[in-house]
């Protein structure tokens, strides 16, 4: 049996369909100028939709979709403190360069190169938070240019936006050593992302600097900190079991600095399970300034980071990628600063 042979779709197929001039479609597709950006978003809607790229691959070569893929993690996205906030800046900054975001959920352990992204029909990539190096390497084989949010890997060269996450600790705990602490712990997963990995390294410069408690390894009392696996307690609101972790520690610092302001909040709650009272009994510093810090009671101390100049950065990054797409790969660090509030008591000897 002969196949039918499917009738190529022409510039003439796509301007009878909407009713418009051919040069206007063509003035479209080639991003020229002449055409509204609503004319020309929707002709390349239909041109998408009546298969005209598949049979001009050309086209989607040269950028003329001006879709950015943004790709996150489910848990991540509905991170109403911090995530959204990146996002909303992404979303804002786009929208004024005539830029949609589609967003992709992608899944650490069953990861799949979103299809907009297989078919090239995205200008370029951001990546929000942290994603395998096996998976961003599936995504630079389609020499996409690629943004990341919030990470960074130590193995492949991108472009990314972060946080001065090691200063920003090495402030909050010469905060709290001018406040006369000297028993002073971590709290947080550490290995959970290379953001409170960092954090962790600038508590750690902090106190060696100090000559506090000084460990040959760590270079502080491991006693006083908890940085193995809580973070599924603190994402799980799982209070009880924070506060059974604490309680077995053989004694508590005078001060805590926190992996970010989620795992100072818990703290918060799993100290009201133990009757251990903020900043009486001991003091507290978060990390990202979210909303909740100047809700809680006491009111958290903590390091700002201004969330969505961090996605405005970003989609500014991406867009300068896609005009300079041989320049050597750079990562932004965004500035941070302490906010003080109530959550840190002064002790002296």
């Amino acid at each position: 049996m002969t196949a039918i042979k499917r009738k190529k779709v022409t510039m003439k197929d796509i301007a009878e369909r909407l009713n418009l001039s051919i040069n206007a479609v063509s003035l479209a597709l080639n991003d020229k100028v002449g055409v509204s950006e609503e004319t020309r978003k929707i002709v390349l809607k239909t041109a998408d939709e009546m298969g005209y790229f598949d049979e001009n691959p050309s086209f989607i070569a040269k950028n003329h979709f001006r879709n950015i893929c943004l790709l996150i993690e489910e848990r991540n996205f509905r991170d109403t403190h911090f995530y959204t906030k990146v996002i909303l800046g992404i979303e804002n900054e786009a929208k004024k360069n005539n830029y949609d975001i589609l967003v992709n959920f992608m899944n650490q352990d069953d990861f799949q190169v979103p299809s907009s992204v297989e078919t090239r029909k995205v200008s370029g990539i951001l990546v929000v938070g942290t994603i395998k190096d096996e998976h961003l390497e599936k995504l630079l084989k389609y020499d996409i240019p690629t943004v990341l949010v919030d990470h960074a890997s130590f193995t492949i060269s991108t472009d990314a936006v972060l946080t001065q996450n090691m200063p920003g600790s090495y402030m909050a705990t010469q905060y709290l050593i001018r406040k006369g602490h000297t028993q002073i712990g971590f709290f947080g997963e550490i290995d959970f992302s290379l953001s409170f990995k960092e954090r962790w390294l600038g508590f750690n410069e902090a106190m060696r600097n100090a000559g506090l408690n000084v460990d040959p390894i760590f270079n502080v009392n491991p006693g006083y900190c908890v940085i193995g696996q809580v973070e599924q307690y603190v994402l799980s609101k799982n209070y009880k079991e924070v506060a059974n972790i604490i309680s077995k520690l053989d004694k508590l610092p005078t001060a805590w600095v926190c992996s970010n302001d989620s795992a100072a909040i818990t703290l918060y709650n799993a100290f009201s399970i133990l009757g251990i009272k903020v900043p009486d009994d001991i003091s507290v510093v978060g990390f990202d300034d979210i909303d909740i810090c100047n809700i809680v009671t006491p009111h958290l101390t903590t390091i700002r980071i201004n969330k969505e100049l961090m996605g405005v950065k970003a989609v500014k990054r991406l867009l300068w990628r896609m005009e300079n797409p041989k320049e050597p790969c750079d990562h932004i660090r965004m500035e941070v600063k302490l906010i003080e509030r109530e959550s840190v008591r002064e002790v002296r000897n």
